[in-house]
């Protein structure tokens, strides 16, 4: 089957607390995406527990495969560049890696796993990138909330129109390996933290003026946009707007019929129903957190737009 069908490859990163919505995100994609097409899908982690790997691999299908790679020796190489806080773990840095591990590819799908897939993913692996680095939907949650619009234009010297989420990512390999992007990331992270959401802002820092931008429909959030017009893609809970965390989610509907679909469901059911007032008072300071954090970098004035117009200045 493989060997009939042009294959695409399609790279998730997971620790073993984000398994269970993993299991979810590859059943919607794969059951919304075209036949016409193998799917080869690498899981990229460190240390997932065994019996988490079995249970995600019964997602596999007959015009797909699953395929877990750990990259524990590479973190650990690297491991004091990782700028790391509240629920980041040091697998979100993964796609910067993945070109020069993966030389055999020109191009690659990078999807995070708190997502749900209502398009053909297909249709968005064969955008054409060849002149850019990535191609990805702008962060609508710089559009929505005006302090983080203000940090990427103040700290990071992007227009919030322009910042991209780095969760829904068409990698263009071929020019990560001719530009060094890995090694620019290694240098730019020992100048600079980027503390807000780390590895997202170091990308749109090194491909600025180098990227494709999709429409918002390939990665929207569960906010309340009336500007959003596009046709619903891809579904991305990010922040504390998580279905097995809260009721009343924008969106939740199309994640439990998935969710219900896999090994999964009984296990995100409980998490729903257990999740404390203790630990929803703990979203709040840590979104609360991340505005403080926002403003503090925006008028830091050592940060990353600052120093570099002063030293433009001279």
């Amino acid at each position: 089957m493989c060997s009939t069908k042009r294959e695409i490859p399609i790279f998730f990163a997971t620790d073993d607390n984000y398994a269970p919505f993993l299991a979810v995100a590859i059943n919607s994609m794969l059951d919304n995406a075209s036949k016409e097409y193998f799917y080869k899908i690498f899981v990229l982690t460190t240390d997932l527990d065994e019996k988490l790997k079995k249970q995600i691999l019964i997602e596999k299908t007959e015009n797909s495969s699953i395929e877990f790679v750990s990259l524990k020796d590479e973190l650990d190489k690297m491991s004091e560049i990782f700028h790391l806080r509240d629920y980041y773990s040091k697998e979100t840095y993964y796609r910067f890696f993945i070109a020069r591990l993966f030389p055999q590819y020109e191009k690659i799908l990078y999807l995070d796993c708190d997502i749900i897939v209502l398009g053909d993913v297909s249709k968005l692996y064969n955008t054409d990138i060849s002149d850019k680095y990535v191609a990805a939907a702008p962060e609508e949650v710089m559009a929505v909330v005006n302090t983080f619009g203000e940090y990427v234009e103040k700290t990071l010297d992007i227009q919030r129109d322009k910042y991209f989420n780095a969760g829904i990512l068409l990698i263009n390999a071929k020019k990560f390996r001719e530009n060094n992007i890995e090694q620019q990331f290694v240098d730019l992270s020992k100048e600079y933290v980027f503390a807000l959401t780390q590895d997202q802002d170091y990308l749109n820092v090194i491909c600025k003026n180098n990227i494709k931008y999709l429409d918002l429909g390939w990665n929207k959030t569960s906010f309340e946009n009336p500007a959003f017009t596009d046709e619903l893609k891809i579904i991305h809970y990010k922040i504390h707007h998580k279905p097995w965390h809260y009721t009343g989610i924008k969106y939740e509907e199309q994640f439990w019929k998935y969710a219900e679909k896999t090994g999964f469901h009984n296990l995100l059911k409980e998490m729903l129903a257990s999740y404390s007032d203790e630990e929803k008072k703990r979203d709040e300071i840590m979104y609360q957190k991340m505005l403080d954090l926002a403003i503090k970098d925006s008028n830091d004035p050592n940060n990353y737009k600052n120093s570099m117009d002063r030293l433009n200045s001279k």
